[in-house]
């Protein structure tokens, strides 16, 4: 049998997500309009261009497992609190979707288009790579912000599993 992750997994990631999601945005409000379209990031340029990118992929991604046409259009958020408004919008689709899902809609296999190329993957690994893809860039982003001066809070997840539970992180 394939490995797989099951739904109360991709549950608890989806969740940890949209909070540190959160946490990046926090600390981005806080840039200036000039250092937040200041070109520094080593893959797309600015800050607001890798969060589009971000918010663009994990929009995408599902979009793809719902069978449903692409239709976010990035040039339409010009603002931060446009942003924050989509991806919260975004979060809420994402996590409410996934919890409709049985083994067979996890399992089920989506056909992807990529620049010519068409690939195979199960909906569970489309929706597993939108949240990787997301820490790969929050990563990034951490290394950017501390750059510009104003350093990212700490986002492992077992903080946010300990927010869950109402216990303090005994390091603070």
């Amino acid at each position: 049998m394939e490995r797989m992750i099951n739904r109360d997994g991709l549950m608890a990631l989806y969740s940890y997500n949209a909070y540190a999601n959160g946490l990046l945005l926090d600390t981005v409000e806080k840039l200036t309009e000039e250092q937040f379209s200041r070109r520094c990031s080593p893959s797309h340029g600015s800050v607001r261009s890798l969060l589009l990118h971000m918010l663009e992929c994990e929009a995408f991604f599902l979009a793809q497992c719902q069978g449903q046409r692409f239709e976010l259009e990035v040039a339409s958020l010009p603002a931060l609190a446009d942003i924050r408004r989509q991806w919260r919008q975004l979060a809420e689709e994402q996590q409410g979707w996934i919890t409709s899902l049985t083994h067979a809609g996890l399992t089920r296999q989506v056909r992807l288009e990529l620049r010519g190329q068409e690939l195979v993957f199960a909906v569970w690994e489309l929706l597993l790579q939108a949240v990787v893809h997301s820490v790969h860039h929050r990563g990034e982003l951490s290394v950017v912000c501390t750059g510009l001066g104003y350093p990212l809070p700490t986002m492992d997840i077992i903080l946010h599993f300990i927010k869950q539970r109402g216990q303090s992180w005994p390091f603070d």
